[in-house]
């Protein structure tokens, strides 16, 4: 849904009356607070005219005190109020994108840099934050105690003086105006280079073995230099841009001070004013200063919260392209059988088609094989069906029912799916196998363990089960991961069930005990598994043989080696190179041999 109104204004009209308090409680404060010039210039005049005795200045005193103890607690319970709201805003903010980014589709991800999206949910809403904070207080006091202040300095002491001292101050917005488009954006140029530094680090942080092996290290830190130098020159034009626009309004400030005290000096020695009045007005002046300087603050922030507030309504804006759509059928469960029909897909921002004219049945509890070159199209045939992409509409059904009429959560949880790239949290290893709405026994967490053969190597680490990984588990073995990822699906009870190459870094005899394992675990359960080992995939129900995207090839393991194509190719290979190193392994008999041989 597309944000029409600013993020902090539509945040200020839900949170209005404490807004309303907040600004009562300040503004309390600031009228005790201009309290205290009448109060000086009460006890000047005393001084002056030697008319004060000891019960008028006690009585001065016990004034001075209350409006210092009534400005300290009105003022500290407004700010409370005021401060509170904004921590909801960056409180509710962060979780409203955090859920928005959830929503949309993978498809989104893969054209952002982890930077910039890192860039909106930490220094995109802290600047919203300080709007909330200090940019609101700090409007609010200027305004009601430049407006006060100023009534009081022309209605009780002297209107052309306070003409004469506000003259220059006008310059004010007229500077405001000039600067306001140049800072906004500067403010913009310095997000955006703080969210491409922090992807290259991301980056160099999840790439530091690649950079070690290659010996790119030198590369590495020219190129963060070259973009840290970029952030740092961003960073000087606002800083520039900032500097100019505060010293001219300290300036102008600076020169309504100048008159105060010219002018005035010269109506004292006119006797127009008291000296009293000479130094309550100055009093009244020298509290205006830090308001109006704040108010170049406060339009500067307002600058850079613009940008933010663009950068972020811009993400909230977008609006995910895979969703549950109208007819939805209110599914709860399935029970897993999948039929695909005359589907091609191609990929949003490509043309040419990934997947042509697949036809298959997947009957409930039986599996289907998937296989083929790299770039065939079999990741992308079971990420439709998980719907990260949306295929086209009736091309693929799950009990007879359209998969874009599911409800995405029951579509979702009727899968369990081990990814290509095994993904694990920097959580412990017990959250990643149990990583699911429903709840597990510890027996459950080890009986997956068990079965996806990783069980020995948890035992085998200090804290086991307990034990914390390290980002996306590469504190463990490519092969661990894999187990890990398999675990984490088996203990899933849902009737379909996905592994995407998931063996792939496991040995042979591991791969036996997995699938054996696999037999037991996947009976009644509908299964696709996609692999480059033969091995892995011959006692499937059905096997297909993917090519650029099309089904070129389609049986049983038996079937399809009576057949001269592709799939006995990748059989007779495969064969042949487990003969050739098994081979070239010495017997069990021979390295007896040897080992005598060495004694």
């Amino acid at each position: 849904m597309k944000r029409n109104r600013p993020i902090f204004r539509e945040h200020f009209v839900l949170h209005k009356w404490n807004y309303v308090l907040g600004t009562i409680l300040l503004s309390i404060s600031l009228v005790l607070q201009l309290w205290v010039p009448s109060l000086l210039k009460q006890f000047t005049d005393g001084l002056q005219n030697e008319s004060i005795h000891a019960s008028r200045l006690l009585e001065l005193s016990w004034w001075f005190t209350i409006a210092g103890i009534g400005t300290f607690i009105f003022r500290s319970s407004g700010r409370i109020y005021i401060f509170r709201m904004s921590r909801m805003l960056e409180r509710d903010l962060r979780t409203e994108l955090f859920s928005h980014w959830e929503k949309l589709q993978a498809d989104y991800y893969q054209n952002q840099r982890i930077g910039n999206l890192m860039t909106h949910a930490v220094n995109d809403v802290n600047i919203l934050r300080q709007i909330g904070m200090q940019g609101y207080f700090q409007m609010v006091e200027a305004a009601v105690l430049i407006s006060l202040a100023v009534f009081m300095m022309a209605g009780t002491i002297n209107l052309y003086l306070t003409l004469l001292v506000l003259l220059p101050l006008p310059g004010l917005t007229f500077i405001a105006y000039r600067f306001r488009t140049k800072i906004q954006s500067h403010s913009l140029k310095v997000q955006e280079a703080i969210g491409i530094l922090t992807s290259r680090v991301q980056e160099f942080c999840s790439g530091i073995s690649v950079i070690k092996t290659y010996v790119q290290e030198k590369e590495e830190i020219k190129k963060f230099t070259n973009e840290n130098e970029s952030n740092v020159e961003v960073n000087k034009q606002l800083i520039r841009s900032n500097s100019l626009f505060t010293s001219l309004s300290q300036g102008i400030v600076g020169l309504s001070y100048l008159l105060s005290i010219v002018m005035g000096s010269i109506l004292v020695m006119k006797s127009t004013i008291s000296l009293g009045d000479f130094v309550a007005f100055n009093t009244y002046l020298s509290m205006l200063i830090g308001p109006i300087e704040n108010i170049g603050k406060v339009i500067n922030l307002l600058q850079q919260g613009k940008a933010a507030d663009q950068r972020i309504r811009e993400v909230l804006s977008t609006e995910p392209d895979i969703k549950d759509e109208e007819g939805t059928i209110p599914l709860t469960l399935v029970k897993g059988d999948i039929r695909i029909k005359d589907l091609s897909f191609n990929y949003p921002r490509n043309k040419d088609h990934v997947l042509k004219n697949i036809n298959i049945t997947i009957p409930k509890g039986t599996s289907l094989a998937i296989v083929g070159k790299v770039g065939s199209g079999k990741s992308t045939l079971v990420q439709l069906l998980l719907r990260l992409y949306n295929p086209p509409k009736n091309s693929i059904y799950i009990d007879q029912h359209d998969i874009r009429k599911i409800p995405l959560k029951t579509l979702r949880s009727s899968i369990a799916y081990v990814p290509q790239d095994n993904f694990l949290f920097s959580s412990t290893i017990k959250e990643n196998i149990a990583f699911d709405p429903y709840p597990y026994l510890d027996e459950e967490v080890v009986h997956a363990a068990r079965s996806a053969q990783i069980y020995s190597d948890i035992m085998e680490l200090p804290n086991r089960f307990d034990t914390e990984l390290g980002e996306r588990g590469l504190s463990l073995s490519g092969g661990q991961r894999q187990r890990v990822s398999i675990a984490r699906a088996l203990i899933k009870p849902s009737p379909i069930i996905i592994f995407d190459d998931s063996l792939s870094a496991v040995d042979s005899k591991t791969e036996t005990n997995i699938l054996n394992t696999l037999r037991t675990e996947m009976k009644g359960r509908t299964s696709i598994i996609i692999s480059h080992r033969i091995s892995t995939i011959q006692e499937a129900d059905q096997i297909i043989v993917l090519d650029q995207g099309e089904i070129v090839e389609r049986g049983t393991h038996l079937s399809l080696l009576k057949e001269d194509g592709i799939y006995k190719k990748m059989y007779s290979q495969q064969t042949t190179e487990l003969t050739f190193i098994q081979a070239k392994l010495p017997s069990i008999q021979e390295r007896k041999i040897l080992i005598k041989r060495r004694r």
